[in-house]
C-alpha cells in the first residue's frame, strides 16, 4: 500500500516562511509606502508630522500623483487604526494629506489602481491563504456571466486575465525572493509524520478488507527469513505461496494489532509528495531519495513546469455556465486546463491507479480552488484513508474543524467521507506548541 502526501502552504508558514496571500499583499504595500511617503509612520501620520513633499510613484499596479494645488482635498480625513493593515495605513496618509484642514501641507494627492483586481484583493486583507486569492478571481469571472452583450464581455474577461497574470508575476517575483533570504530546519514531528505507518485503526471501515488484502499480497514479495521472524511457530512459507486467501488474510488479522508486524507490513510500500507550493521545502528538509515528488502546481524560475496560479472547481454549478459559453478566456486561468502543459497529473493518476494508499495532508486549507483535483483523491476507490495534520495555536485553540468542513466540500459521496476522514483523536498537529505556552495561555 502506498501513501500521498499533500503539502500546502501552511506546511511553508510552519517552517517560517512568509508565503501567505496576507505576507505578499502587505509587503507590497509596505514598499509602496516607503516610495511615496518617504517612510512615514504611523505614529507620525496620527500627530500630523506631515513636513516633506510625497513622491510620486508608479508600477504596473498603481499610479501615486502629488499636486501643487488642492483640487484633490477631502473634507474628512480618517486616521490609521491600531489594527491596520499596511494597505489601509496608504489611504490614510492620503487622507491625511488631502484633509482640508491640514496647514502643514498645501497640495494634494491621488493614488489610482491602474489593475482592478489588484485593487479588489488589496481591500481583502483579511485573507490569510492562496486559496482565497484564487476564489476571488473565480468571483470576478462568475460576475461575468451576468453580462449579456458578448463583446464587452469578452473585453472584460481579458482585461480581468491581464490584471491576474501581472498578479501571478509578481508573486513569484516576491516568493523567489522570500526563500533566497529565509532559513529553515526541520521539525521532528513533521519528519515523524513522514516515517510514520498507516495505523489499522486510521483505515476506513469499508476499506479495511482492501487495506488487509494489500498486506496479504505484500507479504507474499517478502524474503522467507524475514517473514518467519515474525512468527516461528507458523510455517509462513506455505501459508503465503499455498494457502487460501482466507488463510492468509486470517493469518494478517490475526497480527493486525502487534506492533511488530505493523512496522514492518503497515509502513507505505512508496510515498508520493504532492506538493501544491511553488517552493521545495518539502524535498529539501523530509524528501527521502525513494520517495516519488509532483510539483503539481509547478515551480518557482522553472519553465518546464511554470507556475499555475487560478482556480479549479469543475463541480461549481457556474463552471458548466462558464464551459456553455464557448468563449475559451474564461478558462485560461482554470487547473484543469493548465495541467496538461505538464505530465504531472497523468502521473498522478497512475499512482493512485497502482495500488491502494492513504492520504495526509500537511498545510493544505483544502479549498474549493483544488476541488477538482482533490475530489479525485478522496473518492477513488483506491484510497482507504484521510488523515490532516492540523495548526495548533499558542493559546491551544486549533484550526481541525475548519479543515474537516473545508474538506467536506471535496466529496460528494458523503457516507464515505464520513468513514475515509481519520477522527481528530487519532489526529496531530503539524508542529505541536511546546506544553508550557498552552499552559500559561491558560
Amino acid at each position: 500500500m502506498n501513501r500521498i502526501i499533500i503539502i500546502g502552504n501552511g506546511f511553508d508558514k510552519a517552517h517560517g516562511l512568509a508565503t501567505g496571500y496576507r505576507d505578499f499583499i502587505d509587503n507590497y504595500w509596505i514598499n509602496v509606502s516607503g516610495h511615496i511617503f518617504n517612510g512615514y509612520k504611523r505614529e507620525i501620520a496620527t500627530k500630523w508630522g506631515v513636513i516633506n513633499d510625497p513622491s510620486s510613484y508608479e508600477d504596473e499596479f498603481v499610479l501615486f500623483e502629488v499636486f501643487r494645488d488642492k483640487l484633490h482635498k477631502t473634507p474628512e480625513p480618517s486616521y490609521p487604526q491600531s489594527d491596520s493593515t499596511p494597505y489601509d495605513e496608504v489611504r490614510e496618509l492620503v487622507a491625511i494629506f488631502n484633509d482640508s484642514t491640514n496647514m502643514k501641507y498645501d497640495g494634494s494627492v491621488r493614488l489610482t489602481f491602474k489593475n482592478k483586481f489588484f485593487e479588489h484583493i488589496s481591500g481583502r486583507c483579511s485573507l490569510n491563504t492562496w486559496v482565497d486569492i484564487e476564489n476571488e478571481y473565480y468571483g470576478k469571472l462568475k460576475e461575468l456571466l451576468a453580462e449579456d452583450d458578448t463583446v464587452i464581455r469578452s473585453e472584460k474577461v481579458r482585461a480581468l486575465n491581464r490584471e491576474f497574470d501581472a498578479v501571478k508575476k509578481h508573486l513569484e517575483i516576491y516568493l523567489t525572493e522570500v526563500v533566497q533570504k529565509t532559513q529553515t530546519k526541520q521539525f521532528p514531528s513533521i519528519q515523524e509524520a513522514f516515517n510514520s505507518i498507516i495505523d489499522p485503526i486510521e483505515v476506513a471501515v469499508g476499506k479495511q478488507k482492501m487495506f488487509v488484502d494489500s498486506i496479504s499480497s505484500n507479504i507474499t514479495t517478502f524474503d522467507k527469513v524475514g517473514a518467519i521472524q515474525l512468527d516461528k511457530k507458523e510455517d509462513l512459507n506455505y501459508l503465503f505461496f499455498h494457502s487460501q486467501d482466507e488463510e492468509r488474510n486470517y493469518y494478517v488479522k490475526k497480527h493486525l494489532s502487534d506492533k511488530h508486524f505493523q512496522e514492518i507490513h503497515c509502513t507505505p510500500s512508496n510515498t508520493l509528495i504532492l506538493n501544491f507550493n511553488y517552493t521545495q521545502t518539502a524535498k529539501q528538509l523530509y524528501a527521502r531519495d525513494t520517495d516519488e515528488i509532483i510539483d503539481i502546481h509547478g515551480a518557482l524560475n522553472n519553465e518546464r513546469t511554470p507556475i499555475i496560479f487560478g482556480y479549479g472547481d469543475e463541480l461549481d454549478d457556474d463552471y458548466k455556465r462558464i464551459e456553455k459559453l464557448q468563449d475559451n478566456d474564461f478558462l485560461e486561468n482554470i487547473k484543469s486546463v493548465r495541467y496538461h502543459e505538464t505530465g504531472n497529473y497523468r502521473q498522478l493518476l497512475g499512482f493512485i491507479e497502482s495500488e491502494t494508499y492513504q492520504v495526509i495532508t500537511m498545510g493544505h486549507s483544502c479549498g474549493n480552488s483544488d476541488r477538482t483535483l482533490l475530489n479525485t483523491l478522496f473518492e477513488h476507490r483506491n484510497c482507504i484513508s484521510v488523515k490532516v495534520y492540523y495548526h495548533q495555536r499558542e493559546d491551544g485553540t486549533d484550526d481541525y474543524s475548519q479543515l474537516i468542513r473545508n474538506l467536506s466540500r471535496n466529496f460528494n459521496d458523503k457516507p464515505a467521507m464520513r468513514d475515509k476522514v481519520v477522527n481528530k483523536e487519532y489526529c496531530l498537529p503539524l508542529v505541536p506548541i511546546p506544553r508550557k505556552h498552552t499552559e500559561e495561555s491558560l
